[in-house]
């Protein structure tokens, strides 16, 4: 039972309930359900008919390329079989929408196979199949988040619940997905073409999926139901100073009156000061430097509104400039040539423009930053790009706001680390393509900072938000990818481990026995995997493995009164199970039994050859792909003492631990996650940012990876990128401070 109270497996009723059976909902409910199931039959099965007619061509086109008659008759059967069901693929697949629309105020549906049998051992092309499937409903929740969000809210008023997650909508993108899987169900196709129908769906519905929804929030809002609805984020303080928190001033009772002013005054002051210990750092740096006068003479001294006026026209400006002929992305020095350059407009009598103190040292905390960053992001990725496309608003920002520079909390500061920890981190470190739905969202919320930054901080909280909602789903995606190939992991461990357990007893009975070669082939090969499934199902102290174990020893030492014609049912039985054609087992069944009395002359097939079917099956597991174990050529030589210590410190390492591994000769490095190791064999199981499988391996040879340094161990870091970068820029001007200065300049030490 779920914590609900409702069975984690639905029952028959239930799964295939309608929405006129479900009299117990208010008539105006169903009535609302009813005309957005209509408008889901008309928006949707048209596209779904046109998706159909797609693929169709599609497999003609494949089977016309095709390089060999193999794959060109796989694409003529896929074709022949589209055809044959595509009638029944709407009304099955409007029949599970109902279905969800019917179990709306039920057990939600979300968790992503929390019902499973925990002994299930998940085949590959379930796994990817799974996984494509959730790969489009995520980029379609991308798409169409403030829309679900909205539909949520409308959902959740229907049943008197909270607002529905887009995982749980009966009519979001996963709930569509779902009915996509159901419908396609009965078509036979090979997994290859399956994808390629998901992948059509996805360009032809799920990518115009924001007017579906909004049609179904126009509709629900037409009939009443949260006309007025309007979503948003809580902003934050313009001025951007650290303020009381409500719910902490809720908990401490009413405060008084000047209170919040005393509580703003101080984080001022603060601001203020660690500021000016800022500034002093700078302004040793450059007497030991020798720079203390660059900015000393005659001149207009530009004012603040001067800067942002400036600054403001060149916000939208191409963040590249012409260097040696070609096309480079711009520096902190080239914006502040440019800005000065543009600043004369201003300066009276053609006087030559000058920055304030203040703002001359801003300027520079500024261009620190940004070098700093942009040596912790790979060179020219995604995170450069944005980085370069945010030096113009992040200095407009930290010219009117110096809490910039010392709160963690501010607004500018949190999304600037957020776009690029996200982008290092998930796009240019992520394998192959990077994911497109991110990078434009990352783009536009640039783009928007570009267009519309007035100085207004409430804007950066409110892409934060957004951002930050973005990135949580995408991180339960990755967590549901990774489990479902933790869980499979745990499934080749156990099938490997009940296959050791069953080939140790079938050798323990072999040893020393005279039998034929195929009695011998057939207890090796086919008759361990049906024992080691036995183990899997029930045990091994169960009733089933030891009449499994009891038929391969009466094939050992047959006896002359048993019952033949029963013993060559559970040896067709048990060879059906682990995969062997009915005619072959039937086959092998009863040469089993027939034994030497059988006359090969007399029978259709021949010992040899049954014996070579059996070892060119398909061994159980083989499906999904269990990883074979390691050839003695392949071997790990002895682990010298560090490796030894190495490998011990691996195995007290939590799931979860990140490491960097050297992929290319050229020191490119790329970050795995350990997600999972076996006990009994110390395979590991290593997946990268989105969760999916890349690479497996043992700890031994882990070991001597990092004592060769081909990988690291990734230090987890308690700080951000930012607060990092800020900890080394401080660190940095406090060492110039405790130098001599620059004798041929003179000025006076730290």
């Amino acid at each position: 039972m779920a914590s609900d109270g409702h069975p984690r497996n639905e029952s028959p009723s239930v799964a295939s309930s309608t929405l006129a059976a479900r009299t117990d909902l208010p008539l105006r409910v169903r009535q609302l359900l009813d005309e957005l199931l209509e408008m889901c039959s008309a928006r949707l099965e048209p596209a779904l008919r046109a998706t159909l007619s797609d693929l169709e061509q599609q497999l003609f086109k494949q089977a016309e390329q095709a390089h060999n008659n193999a794959d060109q008759q796989r694409c003529f059967e896929s074709l022949r079989e589209v055809k044959r069901g595509r009638a029944d693929v709407a009304p099955r697949f409007l029949l599970a929408l109902e279905e969800q629309l019917a179990a709306l105020d039920r057990a939600p549906s979300g968790g992503h196979g929390a019902g499973s049998d925990a002994l299930k051992l998940v085949e590959q092309h379930e796994l990817e199949e799974a996984l494509a499937l959730e790969d489009i409903a995520t980029r379609a929740e991308v798409r169409c988040s403030a829309a679900l969000y909205e539909l949520g809210h409308r959902f959740g008023v229907l049943i008197a619940a909270p607002v529905i997650e887009a995982e749980a909508l009966p009519l979001g993108p996963y709930a569509i997905a779902r009915a996509l899987q159901r419908a396609a169900a009965d078509l036979d196709l090979v997994l290859e073409h399956r994808l390629l129908l998901f992948r059509s769906f996805d360009r032809r519905v799920m990518a115009t999926a924001g007017a579906f929804y909004d049609a179904l929030n126009a509709h629900l809002a037409a009939r009443g139901l949260l006309a007025h609805l309007r979503v948003f984020l809580p902003k934050r303080a313009q001025d951007g100073k650290a303020a009381a928190a409500p719910a902490q001033g809720a908990a401490a009772g009413a405060p008084a009156a000047g209170a919040p002013v005393a509580a703003g005054a101080a984080a001022a002051s603060h601001d203020e000061e660690s500021f000016a210990r800022l500034r002093d750092l700078l302004a040793q740096r450059r007497t030991i430097l020798g720079l203390a006068g660059e900015d000393a003479g005659d001149g207009h001294v530009a004012s603040g509104d001067e800067l942002q006026a400036v600054l403001a026209g060149l916000q939208n400006r191409p963040a590249l400039v012409k260097s040696g002929g070609r096309a480079v992305p711009r520096t902190m020095q080239h914006l502040r040539q440019d800005m000065l350059a543009h600043l004369r407009q201003f300066t009276p009598g053609g006087q030559p423009p000058r920055l304030a103190a203040q703002h001359r040292d801003t300027f520079d905390l500024v261009g620190m930053l940004f070098e700093h960053l942009g040596k912790e992001v790979p060179l020219g990725g995604h995170a450069e790009k944005l980085l370069t496309r945010l030096q113009v608003p992040l200095l407009r920002v930290a010219l009117s706001d110096q809490s910039f520079f010392t709160q963690r909390a501010h607004p500018a500061r949190r999304l600037l680390n957020t776009l690029v920890e996200t982008a290092a981190n998930w796009v240019d470190s992520s394998d192959g393509e990077a994911d497109p739905s991110l990078v434009e969202k990352m783009r536009l919320l640039v783009d928007r900072v570009l267009n519309e930054f007035t100085g207004d901080l409430s804007l950066f909280e409110h892409l934060l938000g957004d951002l930050d909602r973005h990135m949580g789903m995408l991180a339960r995606k990755a967590e549901s990818a990774e489990r479902r190939h933790v869980e499979a992991a745990q499934g080749r461990e156990r099938l490997q481990s009940a296959r050791m357990r069953a080939s140790a007893a079938i050798s323990e009975r072999l040893a020393g026995a005279r039998v034929s070669p195929l009695v011998r082939t057939m207890l090796e090969q086919a008759w361990t995997d049906a024992l080691a499934l036995s183990i899997l199902r029930h045990g091994e102290d169960s009733r089933a493995y030891r009449e499994r174990l009891a038929i391969a020893d009466r094939l050992l030492k047959p006896g002359a009164a048993e019952d033949k014609e029963e013993l060559r049912r559970e040896i067709e039985r048990g060879l059906g199970q682990v995969g062997l054609h009915d005619a072959d087992a039937t086959q092998v069944a009863q040469r089993l039994v027939e034994g030497a009395a059988a006359n090969d002359d007399e029978m259709p097939t021949s010992q040899t050859e049954l014996a070579l079917k059996l070892k060119q099956r398909q061994r159980l597991g083989e499906e999904i792909s269990v990883p074979a174990p390691m050839p003695a050529a392949a071997a790990q030589p002895e682990l010298d003492a560090e490796e030894k210590r190495t490998l011990a410190q691996l195995k007290t390492l939590p799931f979860g631990t990140w490491f960097e591994f050297v992929r290319s000769p050229g020191g490119e490095t790329v970050r795995r996650k350990l997600a999972w190791y076996s006990t009994l064999t110390g395979r590991c199981l290593f997946v990268n940012q989105r969760g999916a499988r890349c690479d497996e391996r043992s700890l031994e040879q882990l070991a001597h990876d990092m004592r060769s340094g081909a990988a690291r161990l990734v230090p987890a870091q308690q700080e951000s990128l930012i607060d990092r970068a800020w900890g080394a820029i401080t660190a940095a001007l406090r060492q110039f401070a405790g130098r001599s200065p620059v004798p041929a300049h003179g000025g006076a030490g730290a």
